[in-house]
């Protein structure tokens, strides 16, 4: 039985395969075939659509294959029939000649006319794919357009970004130029004012010399006039006693000449008598020569001391000439250092650059994006540079030649301190927190301080042999508490007539005289101790202490010092409100009182006083428990341990009297208990001592002492500790004094 299958319009199998090969590659542009295989109309194409990309069609095998020719001739597959559908077609018409005679005919008739209409469709996809092709490519122009105006304006963008960079980097030229030039002159400066100072030192030294000639001059002069006092003393009395023999023997002449006279007619004269006479004579004449010699040699003298009058007077002007001229570059350095100060400021650039160390970073923006910066801040700018500045140069100076010069520096910077927390006080919060937060950080600020005062002195006594890591860890103490107030207070831009009327230095506590001290006191009389008034009590710092010297509370170095020969008024606190134990260092008590402006006098402030008093008395009593641990191993006899115990009992002695004169006598009742039980282990020593004891009882003794001692050491220190909370506690009325 065979199958029928419907020829399909072509004439070729309905698997798609001719004469059993696969279909042949299809080209780019369709070429219009014998038949048409098109079944139906094509689907609408998109207009906005992208052409495919060219690829193997479904059946492609993607080689080159054999050419081959269409015919409607029917080849029947094996075991199948292939016949012509017989239906009512429209291309069969074998129904009209029984014999198919006009069967080729039609055929040919039906070829042309599906190949007419193989062709326009062809034609007609053709054009559609022309107006495919134009849309496309006046998409495509004005999409480059669209692109071209893009790169212009991008181009135009980094043109100006460039320019704008380039402009920028001048400007950071120009600004680095400025500041290397202020640096240099301030470098200039600063040398040339360190060579005026040695040659003042030169000429201090020579002066010193000369001083001592004079001094030794005048103590020779002062020998000779005693002397030549004593001769002419001697002389006056010789030649009075001369001239009492001479008128005796004027009167004894005239007798022998009487005598002679009225013997004359009589006898000879008397050889004796003339003899006499001659001696008497001769002794006048050579008193006479040593006077006149006594005048000669006081003349020469007078004369001597009279041109080295001249000589030293000369040198004091030229003294008091350098004097002037060292106080002109000391202004001349005050001033560039404000020049700088406020070029750095106006930089706006808050990055430090300890040790002298340049930053080109804009670190400006980084402190704005921290925080820092606020319009409504509390503290300048310029304040915070110049504390920058203080902070460098205390650095510097702890690692050059003179430790010495580490005070002055450390002096800068509590100034540099002040300012700021001036600039606190000057807008009180009206917040309680925010007063109770502000408060803690300024107490942190002031422990912070003060610690780095006492490691700034023990720097400068121990002559640079104190660790100078000790002085950066202060310093960094210092700036971590600082840092963390300018946090929480806010720093804010200072306008350019701020800048300058900042310079007036009026925050300074010392004296114009105070920058370098090149003066001296050599001109004036010396001070005697009865001239001066006794010193005060404890009033801020504690009565002669050692620590008072360079202390940043005073510029001068005890209260006997601070009276001013030159007849100019002590400093005082009322001015400018600087510095606790200010008052302490004038010599008028009956000072006026100090304006309310949170700077004044407080009694809050006598704490921190004193706690910086009780640590250098805990470091003196620290090193004679030391002592006499170490007198008590070596064997030492009992004057030399009670001499160790009455070091440590005057210390004791000390710091009870200092807490109790500012009402905190309750603090040193087990101080004073543990002194009380030292004393009392002295007498005991010194009852063995004379009554001759063993070595057993001796020892038992001594070993009583060391822990005496230490309890007396731990007792110092919490009572550190108790005046620190107090400090801690009225911090909120602290005003770094």
């Amino acid at each position: 039985m065979s199958m029928r299958v419907p020829p399909s319009r072509s004439g070729t199998p309905l698997s798609g395969m001719q004469n059993g090969f696969p279909p042949r590659n299809q080209s780019r542009m369709r070429r219009p075939s014998d038949a048409s295989s098109i079944r139906g109309a094509m689907p609408p194409q998109d207009p906005y659509g992208v052409p495919p990309s060219p690829g193997l069609p479904n059946g492609d095998y993607g080689r080159p294959m054999q050419k081959q020719f269409q015919s409607n001739t029917i080849v029947p597959n094996k075991s199948t029939m292939v016949e012509e559908d017989d239906d009512g077609s429209p291309d069969n018409d074998e129904d009209r000649d029984a014999f198919g005679l006009d069967k080729n005919g039609n055929r040919s008739s039906d070829k042309s006319q599906r190949t007419t209409e193989t062709s326009e469709a062809d034609k007609k996809m053709l054009e559609d794919y022309r107006n495919q092709v134009k849309d496309l490519t006046e998409r495509l122009d004005i999409m480059e357009e669209a692109v071209k105006r893009k790169d212009d304006e991008l181009a135009g963008v980094l043109d100006g970004e460039r320019s704008r960079a380039s402009a920028n980097n001048m400007e950071k030229q120009d600004w680095t130029d400025l500041r290397t030039n202020l640096e240099n002159q301030l470098a200039d400066a600063q040398g040339l004012n360190d060579s005026l100072r040695q040659e003042l030192d030169r000429a201090q030294g020579d002066q010193d010399r000369a001083r001592n000639d004079y001094d030794r001059l005048r103590n020779e002069h002062d020998r000779i006039q005693d002397d030549m006092d004593r001769i002419r003393d001697g002389h006056a009395n010789e030649i009075r006693d001369l001239r009492d023999q001479l008128e005796e023997m004027r009167q004894k002449s005239m007798n022998v000449n009487v005598m002679q006279a009225s013997t004359s007619s009589n006898g000879p004269s008397d050889p004796k008598l003339i003899q006499e006479n001659q001696q008497l004579r001769q002794a006048l004449e050579e008193q006479q020569q040593v006077t006149d010699e006594a005048r000669r040699e006081a003349r020469e003298f007078l004369r001597e001391m009279k041109m080295l009058s001249q000589q030293s007077g000369t040198t004091w002007e030229k003294q008091g000439e350098m004097e002037k001229t060292i106080e002109g570059l000391e202004q001349e350095v005050r001033d560039w250092r404000n020049r700088y100060a406020r070029t750095k400021t106006q930089l706006r650039n808050f990055r430090a650059s300890s040790l002298g160390l340049t930053i080109d970073q804009d670190a400006g923006k980084y402190v704005r994006e921290k925080g820092f910066t606020e319009e409504n801040g509390l503290v300048k700018d310029v304040h915070v540079t110049k504390f920058q500045i203080s902070i460098d140069e205390l650095l510097q100076r702890a690692r050059a030649d003179d430790p010495e010069k580490v005070i002055d520096a450390m002096k800068h910077v509590v100034v540099s301190v002040r300012r700021i927390t001036k600039d606190m006080a000057e807008s009180p919060p009206h917040d309680e927190t925010v007063a109770q937060e502000q408060a803690k950080l300024k107490g942190k600020v002031s422990s912070t301080a003060n610690a780095m005062i006492t490691a700034s002195k023990n720097f400068a006594a121990s002559a640079g042999i104190s660790p100078v890591s000790l002085l950066d860890a202060a310093a960094s103490h210092l700036v971590a508490a600082v840092v963390d107030l300018l946090r929480t207070v806010k720093i804010r831009a200072t306008p350019a007539g701020e800048l300058e009327d900042d310079d007036d230095g009026t925050i300074t506590p010392v004296d114009s005289t105070g920058f370098f001290s090149p003066r001296t006191n050599s001109m004036q009389q010396p001070i005697s101790a009865q001239d001066l008034p006794p010193p005060p009590p404890f009033q801020g710092l504690g009565a002669n202490r050692a620590s008072v010297d360079s202390s940043a509370y005073s510029p001068v170095s005890s209260p006997r010092q601070s009276a001013d020969p030159y007849g100019r008024r002590p400093i005082s606190r009322g001015a400018n409100g600087m510095g606790n134990g200010m008052g302490y260092m004038g010599m008028n008590k009956a000072q006026p009182p100090a304006p309310a402006n949170n700077y004044g006098v407080q009694s809050d402030s006598r704490y921190e006083d004193l706690k910086i008093y009780l640590e250098d008395q805990t470091a003196i009593l620290v090193q004679n428990i030391q002592n006499l641990v170490g007198s008590i191993r070596s064997d030492a006899t009992i004057s030399q341990i009670s001499s160790e115990i009455d070091g440590i009992t005057n210390v004791v002695s000390k710091v009870v009297a200092e807490t109790e004169s500012t009402g905190n006598g309750n603090l040193t009742i087990r101080l004073a208990t543990c002194r009380d039980r030292l004393l009392e282990a002295n007498d005991q020593g010194i009852d063995l001592s004379s009554s001759g004891t063993n070595e057993r009882d001796w020892r038992m003794w001594t070993q009583t002492l060391p822990p005496i001692a230490f309890e007396i050491a731990r007792e110092t220190k919490e009572l550190v500790q108790r005046v620190d909370r107090l400090v801690m506690n009225n911090g909120a009325d602290d005003d770094f004094a």
